[in-house]
């Protein structure tokens, strides 16, 4: 095991995922998050693994989005054989559906988009919509299914990830927050904490949606601030839903999600609330509206669960990755907004690479932290 002291700041997927990938690097870090691990983000996303909107984005983020998730198949298998939790990986495969010709227009220029590198789905009348989902609306007027969108189970993965790390002598400090990071002139050398100092020989700031803040403390503005998603969460027979589901645009867009043992997970509001994790009564009707709508059987289903979640958005929506410039020791992965879970083995593998030395397996310079703004914006 190597005696170099890395610390990573924030114990979301992303900061767990570099510490996991580092544990394979023979590197056992020590995390540190300002709450329990995995209690943000992490937790209240939905978990869907999927190319759509990536592909719109195109460019360095569709090859990074598209590099992880092929990496999910075999890196979920290692997690669940290493933890003995099941992340329930699942080719749910997903529909878009439309009801209407705006909305079908907009899934014709999602397929263009997706056509363009090399990916194609299959349009589906209502009646065909309705042989592969029962259950949907039919006042459908058409579907495109996509068979290679996935789902995991994001509180299970990071359990499993949490495991691996404590059994391979990972260091998890919870409940502790960042206070001032301890700079010997550029050079890092350790941390300040609620609880005392720690020495270390590099550090990573992986503090999702409260990154920007920590950022500050070492006078290196960067723009990473919180938007808000609302979740409901119905409780239905498994097998009540197969695929996962999409419909709306803009505003009205809305996503279920089924899990293996019924739940359904329907997202998701997109707001700039600040740090307010609370829900709303204005959004908790927009996701039951969207949800009946396209599976009007939920109307009759039992709501088990509301909560929200902070989004970390970067000033485009393209994750920060890479060192930070004028500072040795110092590397940022943060930013990642509504793909968080998408991009975690690719980011764990990424800056395990950058953070031993190596080069990585993919050029990090559109993900730089000193970057120009990119004009399309990865949502």
């Amino acid at each position: 095991m190597s005696n170099r002291r890395i610390l990573i700041v924030g114990g979301g997927v992303i900061g767990l995922s570099i510490a996991e990938h580092l544990l394979r690097r023979g590197v056992a870090c020590t995390l540190l998050d300002r709450g329990p691990f995995a209690k943000e983000a992490s937790w209240a996303g939905a978990g869907y693994l999927d190319l759509r909107s990536c592909a719109r984005v195109g460019g360095a983020f569709f090859d990074l989005c598209r590099r992880s998730h092929g990496l999910f198949p075999e890196w979920v298998e290692r997690l669940k054989k290493e933890s003995g939790v099941d992340p329930e990986l699942l080719d749910s495969g997903s529909l878009d559906v439309a009801f209407n010709d705006e909305e079908e227009s907009a899934l014709r220029r999602m397929e263009a988009s997706l056509g363009a590198f090399g990916l194609s789905g299959e349009w589906l009348t209502p009646s065909q919509a309705l042989q592969r989902e029962p259950r949907l609306s039919p006042k459908a007027k058409s579907a495109f299914y996509l068979k290679e969108t996935h789902q995991v189970r994001p509180p299970r993965l990071t359990r499993a990830l949490i495991q691996v790390l404590q059994k391979g002598g990972a260091l998890l400090r919870e409940v502790e927050p960042v206070e001032d990071f301890l700079l010997k002139g550029n050079k890092f050398v350790g941390l300040r904490t609620t609880k005392g100092v720690i020495e270390g020989d590099g550090v990573v700031l992986a503090s999702g949606a409260w990154s920007g803040l920590l950022a500050g403390k070492m006078d290196r503005p960067l723009p990473v601030r919180p938007f808000r998603g609302q979740v409901v969460m119905f409780r239905t027979k498994p097998g009540t839903l197969k695929h996962i589901l999409f419909t709306g645009i803009q505003k009205a867009f809305t996503y279920l999600v089924p899990r293996r043992d019924g739940h359904i997970y329907v997202g998701s509001t997109l707001e700039d609330a600040g740090f307010d994790k609370s829900t709303s009564p204005e959004g908790m009707e927009k996701l039951k509206a969207g949800a009946a709508k396209i599976l009007p059987s939920l109307s009759q289903q039992l709501i088990e669960d509301t909560w929200a979640g902070l989004r970390p958005g970067s000033v485009d929506g393209w994750p920060y990755l890479g060192a930070v410039p004028g500072l040795e020791g110092v590397w940022l992965a943060t930013g990642h907004f509504t793909h968080g879970i998408l991009l975690s083995p690719a980011t764990g593998l990424l800056m395990s690479q950058a953070v031993m030395g190596e080069r990585p397996a993919m050029d990090l310079s559109a993900f730089a932290p000193d970057r120009e703004p990119h004009p399309v914006a990865g949502l």
